[in-house]
């Protein structure tokens, strides 16, 4: 652990409180001992302004000073805890990746060699220039610190990743006591990246999400080269229908950031081949370019013997020796990839017969790379349900359709927002675009609305329209629908990320007394009310309201924690800030609507405030989701179904993000089912429906 330390801003702080502190508490001491002294007193009060007015000022000057020095440590802190957070949760996804459980063991051993990032291919003969083991090293040595990591489907470009995350992360955590600047590797997955934003303005926007930073601190980690962006999923941006040309513009603007920062250090990984990085027109520049290698075919004998026996692989021997000339090639071309070989360990070891992967005679290279996919697959599948209690094959049937489900959900993304993960609290995006703009402007008017009202034109008994009130006798309970249509309208689409309560800073010593001073005013707005209506009820509501609902911004998050590389952990935060917020506007303004329009209409509007903040947040959507789910196929209790196919083996966790086991299980999942007949789109107040009424769809196709 970082050491605590004196620091000159520290000290000027403790100056500048107790600067403070006296004139709060020395001032009314000795002007109360010299009261009846009128010199003394002078006397007395003045010496204690001066002698407090100066520590004070001389504590903040030392503050200023000081700025610098205890900005530098910060940052350091910040770093080491982005680092151990990372350590944990991308330590399990390494195991999960590796397969380190009864059916498979661990993965062959990567080798990789130099490439050229300008075409994405290495020369011919190329010598290998080191091993998973070995990446970290040669990463240290390429000049520029700037990387991009090659390599087929499945030949194991994530496992380098993090594997050399780790490493680089180990180098962190071991020099945390040093005093220069610190630097830590954060995975992003380029799938979120919206071209319309800059680059280094998702990056602070990605950190302030997942880790529970304020975006301050976020901004300056990224401002000050604090974080070692390491850009994952360049092959996964492009929707062909939506958005064909993501990719291109992702990297022509890394290009520039590149050339604006020619010291900052950047890694991507990529699919090389002519689908993938080949068929870009623009390519990484100044960049040092790593291509996984293929497994050899003594290599592939290698594991399988190791992990199956020797008589497996002479059995395969055999088999290919038997059939057709080109079996060999077919054969080794393609299990030349871990993902392949770890399948296939699967495979064998769930007692199926090895020969029913080789190629037959009628069978060419594209029949045979079907066939062996869905015997892996299927194989894959069927016993990873199995393991994880699916008890009869109409079980498995139904996870698989699950799945697939989810799959296509996934694929389903409108433009910027297709992503391979599956993440929570944005779900619900999934169920269509966004509210138009004019919905937004007019919902913003709304809000304005009920504050330009007078609150002495109002009746203060039952509420019944009065015509000697004026027109804002008729306006209230108009404006107050409006008001909630513009929170339930405008909140869940100005609020994209999820929102959070930091309860130890909120329970902590500071936190209590920003509380206590917090309090003081919100007393004051009660009292006001109280006093200017003769109701004490709408008083204490009104402060007691106003007062819950500003309390979370004491709270706000500005640790990264391990519970920040949960998956569910956003949405549980969120949802008690959503609690908090939701539950002060009804109080607030559910006493202030009982008072002036009756107890029922106070309790309606309280609750329909409720309901509009709370469904408004990320965690509210997430349950309206949910419940349109089943009707699509999708699992009735999504974030049960995938904590169960995560330890069954399917899914993986990768921060807060959920994803496929692998890339090419889910585009099997695509190729071998049937999308949902219509994807539900998104209805009044945000919540997803079925389609849209009738009367809407024939207005469009006119």
């Amino acid at each position: 652990m970082m050491t605590k330390r004196i620091t000159l801003r520290s000290t000027g702080r403790f100056l500048f409180v107790s600067g403070l502190a006296a004139l709060a508490v020395l001032l009314p001491a000795l002007g109360w001992t010299a009261r009846n002294d009128v010199e003394a007193f002078n006397k007395q009060v003045g010496w204690a302004n001066i002698w407090a007015g100066s520590i004070g000022a001389v504590g903040l000057l030392m503050m200023v000073l000081g700025k610098k020095q205890d900005h530098d440590v910060e940052l350091n802190r910040q770093v080491i805890l982005l680092a151990k957070a990372q350590q944990i949760s991308h330590g399990r996804q390494l195991a999960q990746l590796l397969g380190t459980d009864a059916l498979e063991s661990r993965s062959a051993k990567l080798k990789f060699c130099a490439a050229d990032a300008r075409t994405g291919k290495s020369a011919p003969n190329a010598r290998t220039a080191g091993n998973i083991d070995t990446i970290a090293a040669y990463y240290k040595r390429t000049p520029s610190g700037r990387m991009l990591i090659l390599g087929a489907p499945g030949a194991g470009k994530t496992v380098a990743g993090i594997t050399l995350l780790l490493q680089l992360i180990a180098d962190v955590v071991d020099s945390q006591n040093a005093e220069k600047s610190l630097r830590v590797p954060v995975i992003f997955n380029l799938t979120t990246w919206a071209s319309s934003k800059r680059f280094e303005n998702w990056l602070a926007d990605e950190l302030s999400m997942r880790f529970r930073l304020s975006p301050s601190i976020s901004r300056q980690l990224i401002q000050d080269g604090r974080i070692l962006p390491l850009l994952d999923g360049l092959d996964e941006m492009d929707n062909e229908l939506e958005s064909p040309d993501r990719a291109e513009r992702a990297v022509q603007q890394l290009n520039d950031y590149i050339a604006v920062n020619s010291r900052a250090p950047l890694i991507v990984i990529t699919r090389s081949g002519s689908q993938y990085y080949s068929r870009l027109r623009g390519r990484f520049r100044n960049t040092q370019a790593v291509l996984i290698k293929p497994f050899h075919s003594t290599d592939i004998d290698g594991y399988i013997a190791e992990h199956c026996g020797q008589g497996v692989v002479d059995e395969i021997k055999r088999g290919l020796s038997k059939g057709p000339r080109k079996a060999r090639g077919m054969f080794y071309s393609e299990t030349s990839t871990p993902w392949r070989l770890a399948m296939m360990v699967g495979y064998v070891h769930s007692g199926n017969d090895p020969a029913r992967l080789l190629p037959t005679s009628p069978e060419g290279q594209a029949e045979f790379e079907s066939r062996l996919n869905s015997e892996l697959y299927e194989t894959f599948l069927s016993t990873r349900f199995r393991l994880g209690g699916c008890k009869d094959d109409h079980e498995v049937a139904r996870a698989r359709h699950m799945l697939s489900r989810i799959a296509h959900f996934l694929h389903s993304g409108k433009g910027d927002e297709q992503a391979s993960d599956i993440v929570l609290h944005d779900w619900w995006r999934r169920f269509g675009g966004r509210v138009p703009a004019w919905q937004l402007r007019a919902a913003a008017m709304a809000v304005i609305l009920p504050f330009a009202l007078p609150l002495d034109s109002l009746p203060l008994t039952d509420y019944v329209p009065n015509a000697n009130a004026g027109w804002t006798s008729w306006a209230m309970p108009l404006s107050n629908f409006l008001m909630l249509m513009a929170m339930a309208l405008a909140t869940p689409f100005q609020l994209t990320s999820p929102r959070g309560i930091n309860f130890a800073r909120l329970l902590s010593s500071a936190g209590l007394l920003r509380a206590t001073l917090l309090a003081i005013p919100c007393a004051g707005v009660g009292y006001w009310f109280s006093t200017i209506t003769s109701h004490d009820a709408l008083g204490v509501g009104a402060a007691l309201g106003l007062f819950i609902l500003l309390v979370p911004v004491i709270g706000n998050r500005i640790e990264a924690t391990e519970d920040a590389m949960n998956p569910h952990e956003p949405l549980r935060r969120d949802f008690a800030a959503s609690s908090m917020f939701g539950l002060g506007m009804g109080l607030f303004m559910g006493t202030y609507i009982a008072e002036t329009m009756g107890s029922k209409a106070g309790i309606c509007f309280g609750l329909g405030y409720f309901l509009s903040l709370t469904l408004g947040f990320s965690s509210g959507r997430y349950f309206v989701a949910t419940l349109l789910g089943p009707t699509v196929g999708l699992p009735r209790r999504l974030s049960l179904y995938l904590r169960w196919a995560t330890n069954a083996g399917v899914l993986r966790v990768s921060g807060i993000n959920y994803q496929f086991r692998h890339r090419e299980l889910m585009n099997y999942l695509l190729a071998t089912s049937e999308p949902p007949g219509q994807m539900p789109v998104p209805g009044p107040f945000g919540i997803p429906m079925q389609r849209w009424p009738k009367w809407i769809e024939r207005r469009v196709e006119a």
